[in-house]
């Protein structure tokens, strides 16, 4: 089963056949526990955060996938390059 949040298919098909990025992972539990849907929540917000501050809506660009096993949040590509700082070169003088 695959459950995703409203407006996650938007840009799906429009990543340049890029996969979207795993930021969290979760083990599914057995039985619902609210702790676990306030955390990824939490992690859905601060994802959110991000894409706005990357003037992406967060609604193409954050994902969360419920399989049988797992809870992953994902991130499109584009999210992640705005996200990705850019290596930064140091020299000692």
């Amino acid at each position: 089963m695959r459950g995703e949040c409203q407006g996650c298919q938007m840009e799906q098909d429009n990543n340049d056949g890029q996969a979207w990025v795993t930021v969290s992972s979760f083990c599914r539990p057995c039985q619902p526990e609210p702790a676990l849907e306030e955390l990824i929540a939490a992690d859905l917000a601060r994802w959110a955060e991000a894409a706005r501050d990357a003037g992406l809506p967060p609604e193409g660009h954050v994902r969360v996938t419920r399989a049988e096993e797992e809870i992953t949040v994902e991130i499109s590509p584009r999210l992640d390059a705005a996200f990705t700082p850019e290596q930064t070169l140091w020299k000692a003088i």
